[in-house]
């Protein structure tokens, strides 16, 4: 009997020294591929396929690059919030594991993914677990899962 005791103690204090952290984002988790971006102003409509732009959201960290390989630091990665209908991405970043992340302080790297803001805003007008449409004040970002 002793034996057991020691056994469920054992077990219960394994059990709560270790806490998983987990997701609260729902279908949003994962890698999304940016397909098309519409530009609402002029009803103007760019396929970004070749662009191969990738937003990856895990956890409370969003990060948009470019898959193409090249020689340009372009990783950047956000804070953000996420609701049923809504996604606001903060306090931008680049990634650079060796020097330490730098502060995105020019939008202008950033419109490319279709973020013109350095906090911005975006109405989610569909998330299912295979497609994504997002709309800021300007725009409409089409993704699909990859």
């Amino acid at each position: 009997m002793r034996k057991y005791l020691i056994y469920l103690i054992g077990l219960y204090g394994l059990m709560t020294a270790c806490s998983l952290e987990r997701s609260n984002n729902g279908d949003l988790d994962g890698m999304w591929y940016l397909r098309m971006v519409d530009t609402l102003e002029t009803g103007g409509v760019t396929d970004m396929r070749e662009l191969q732009y990738l937003w990856n959201v895990q956890g409370k960290i969003l990060e948009v690059r470019s898959a193409v390989i090249s020689d340009v630091k372009d990783d950047v990665i956000f804070s953000f919030e996420h609701t049923k209908d809504s996604l606001k991405l903060s306090s931008p970043y680049f990634s650079d594991r060796d020097h330490g992340d730098i502060p995105v302080e020019d939008v202008e790297s950033l419109s490319r993914f279709g973020i013109n803001e350095l906090e911005e805003g975006y109405k989610v007008l569909e998330l299912s677990s295979d497609d994504l449409l997002l709309q800021s004040k300007t725009l409409r970002l089409h993704f699909r899962k990859y």
